[in-house]
């Protein structure tokens, strides 16, 4: 009609880094400290490297208060190096389910997640240590992190985690090792 104002098209809403469908990469570096019975048996193992992570956001943001906040779904590998103990190399591959806090207007995004998946090791190699007998093992992991939006595409983030490592008795050596650790890293968004 003449005369009604035009709506202004380039204002829109800004844009969700946690709506549902969209993407977070993820690269970090860190280490893993394992603790425990600390002998010949099962000594203790210290492993630095990186892991990069591709997530999904299942869910839109939802619900109220402290508890608001989304699922995403994440596939990650993980290389390190072995700075203590027995063995070099330590690679692997992790699925693992994040709970996001999102509070609204909060540039502060903490998280835990639960996940699972596979590792190749050679301080299987070792075979006076019983604590790693095999050079593929199962990895369960579990942890809280804290991101920090720099941007809406852009995020740093710090984590906790515990990491066993166990072949759930497929060798007759399998004590298993426990560590705890975490990452610092850089978090894209799209």
């Amino acid at each position: 009609m003449a005369g009604q104002p035009m709506a202004d098209k380039s204002v829109s809403e800004p844009w969700d880094p946690f709506a549902k469908g969209n993407t977070e990469f993820q690269l970090g570096v860190g280490a893993f400290y394992s603790f425990g019975n600390e002998s010949e048996v099962r000594p203790r193992i210290v492993d630095v490297g990186g892991a990069a992570r591709l997530g999904w956001m299942l869910t839109d943001v939802a619900s109220d208060g402290w508890c608001r906040g989304n699922w995403e779904f994440l596939a990650e590998v993980y290389g390190g190096g072995i700075v203590e103990g027995p063995g070099d190399v330590i690679v692997g591959a992790t699925l693992l389910l994040r709970y996001n806090f999102v509070q609204e207007g909060s540039r502060w995004v903490p998280y835990f997640q639960l996940g699972g998946g596979g590792i190749y090791s050679d301080a299987h190699e070792d075979e006076v240590q019983r604590a790693i007998g095999s050079e593929y093992s199962f990895n369960l992991q579990g942890g809280f992190g804290l991101r920090y939006l720099c941007s809406d595409r852009c995020a740093v983030y710090i984590e906790a985690l515990y990491r066993h490592i166990s072949n759930a008795g497929m060798a007759d050596r399998n004590l298993g090792s426990n560590a705890v650790g975490g990452f610092v890293g850089l978090s894209y968004f799209f």
